[in-house]
């Protein structure tokens, strides 16, 4: 099936912003600075459990922040709710499924909240599709213009710290990211206006801190 990857490290700061190059005054090195701090609410869902071959299978994903960002001297605060779906058959075989049509979108105008120890998070708003690919008219699935989200996560897990760093570096690079904070699993209840859920086969709460700063050196 084909799925959101959601990783702890690294991308929930790609997911929110893209880094801006900054010339060292003195130096020819180019400095990359992320930051991001807050609440985090994922949940995926899919249709097919249990998927066999001929199904025509619905998988969606949601993220939720509220959170505050900085990139370089620049800063930004506030909330964001992203919605992906895939619908795919599946087929067997070598290929596994064939994709029949997806949709993004996002939006920064909804309402993302959450208590500080992960109990409970709530995200409200109407999300534009931004961008959408249909491959089989056939199968009877349309583009839809927006996505209506009504959703509620409790925390349903232990509570676990998060303390993660990792540094790589080689002569002409060096990449240093960490994540500090807790996370939690939950269950989700709520709606994604007309869309089929399905079954709720991931969702997580999480408060964290994350940075990323990369350097890139002059290549001789």
């Amino acid at each position: 099936m084909r799925r959101v990857g959601i990783a702890v490290a690294g991308l929930l700061i790609l997911a929110m912003t893209s880094p801006r190059a900054s010339a060292d005054e003195n130096s020819r090195s180019l400095v990359f600075q992320l930051r991001f701090t807050g609440l985090v609410a994922t949940a995926s869902w899919t249709t097919c459990p249990e998927p066999e071959i001929g199904d025509v299978c619905v998988d969606t994903d949601v993220l939720a922040f509220d959170s505050a960002t900085r990139e370089g001297k620049l800063r930004d605060r506030g909330p964001t709710l992203r919605t992906f779906t895939f619908v795919y058959r599946v087929v067997g075989g070598e290929f596994g499924t064939v994709l029949v049509a997806e949709w993004f979108g996002g939006t920064e105008t909804a309402a993302v909240s959450g208590t500080p120890r992960l109990t409970r998070a709530t995200a409200d708003g109407t999300v534009p599709v931004l961008l959408c690919s249909v491959f089989d008219p056939a199968a009877g699935f349309a583009c839809p213009d927006e996505v209506a989200v009504d959703l509620s996560w409790t925390g349903a897990g232990a509570l676990t710290r998060l303390a993660e760093h990792d540094v790589a570096r080689n002569e002409f690079r060096l990449e240093n990211t960490w994540t500090r904070g807790w996370q939690r699993t939950a269950t989700v209840s709520g709606s994604l206006g007309d869309t089929v859920l399905g079954t709720l086969s991931a969702a997580e709460l999480l408060r964290v801190r994350q940075g990323e700063v990369v350097v890139q050196h002059p290549v001789p």
